[in-house]
């Protein structure tokens, strides 16, 4: 077990001094898996920004379904119900007309002159509603349906489904989020494939600047394990490197950024789910993961082109 760990803690020395040794390469190597695990993050953090945002501003874009005055509370509650049990649905809230006038003056407390023409027109003029919240947008039309049918037109009274701004605003994240998921992988792949070439090649290199080295090995009796682990060493450090200086540059980002971001209601959420403790830890090691598979993935294909034991 002792000479288990002495040669294990060889190899990780010798993969440690290889580095060095390869100092300008390795810069080169771990410069270009920098930037594919950037891309990644940025990727991953965009991507639940977009998604929580677009929650978010579902959840506030309402279809209302203005009742007719008179409309007996029985009826209300059937309409209401009949609108609850579509699966789409995610609540409807009763506001009387009382809540709307209140609603309304709360909204236009600094507009005299409308609040004078509310109150000239009378506490009736406001309809009462019923509002809707869906879990999919794509869908919102089916509550207008069930409002405008034959069964419910002496009591519906008119229907909207929630505001065009907000719904363009909606569209145009969901564009967006497709948008930087397409051109994250894209990017990605590309620098993922450059990092494997470059390392590729400087393990390639290592193994015939030191071939005269891994005669003398084999000849003293080292196993292939000892001869081929040194490079798993040196390529991983690559990835760990690269897995922490991408992750830090990533988190500048995010706090920089996400700290002015995180008052508005839409991005608090993402800000402090991508600020928990645990969060970072898991970009990190997902960070240095990927990284050390790229690397050992590029070693193994060097070595087993390149280190032909038996010829050696």
């Amino acid at each position: 077990m002792n000479r288990r760990f002495i040669a294990l803690g060889r190899i990780i020395r010798y993969g440690g001094k290889n580095f060095i040794r390869n100092a300008w390469l390795s810069v080169a190597a771990t410069a270009v898996m920098v930037v594919a695990l950037t891309i990644i993050l940025l990727a991953i953090v965009l991507n639940v920004t977009a998604r929580n945002a677009i929650e978010d501003l579902s959840k506030n874009l309402k279809a209302s379904i203005y009742l007719k005055e008179g409309t007996s509370e029985q009826r209300r509650k059937a309409l209401q119900a009949e609108v609850q049990a579509k699966p789409v649905v995610d609540s409807v809230i009763y506001i009387s007309t009382d809540e709307a006038r209140e609603k309304f003056t709360d909204s236009f407390a600094n507009d005299e002159k409308l609040l004078e023409g509310l109150a000239l027109a009378g506490s009736d003029t406001l309809p009462s509603s019923l509002e809707v919240s869906v879990t999919d947008l794509n869908r919102i039309e089916e509550i207008a349906n069930v409002a405008k049918s034959p069964r419910h037109s002496d009591i519906v009274d008119s229907v909207t489904l929630g505001k065009t701004d907000a719904k363009r605003t909606i569209d145009r994240a969901a564009s967006a989020q497709r948008f930087i998921t397409i051109g994250s992988v894209i990017a990605a792949t590309v620098f993922a494939v450059v990092s494997v070439l470059i390392i590729f090649n400087t393990i390639r290199m290592a193994i015939f600047t030191r071939g005269e080295e891994i005669r003398i090995m084999k000849l003293i009796g080292a196993t292939p394990v000892f001869i081929r682990g040194p490079f798993l060493v040196e390529a991983s450090l690559y990835g760990v490197i690269a897995g922490i200086i991408a992750n830090a540059a990533v988190y500048s980002m995010v706090i920089s950024i996400g700290s002015n971001l995180a008052t508005q209601s839409e991005f608090a959420e993402t800000y402090a789910f991508l600020t928990k403790t645990s969060t970072m830890f898991m970009f990190l090691f997902g960070a240095i993961a990927a990284g050390i598979f790229v690397g050992i993935f590029s070693s193994l294909l060097a070595m087993q082109k390149h280190l032909k034991l038996k010829r050696w």
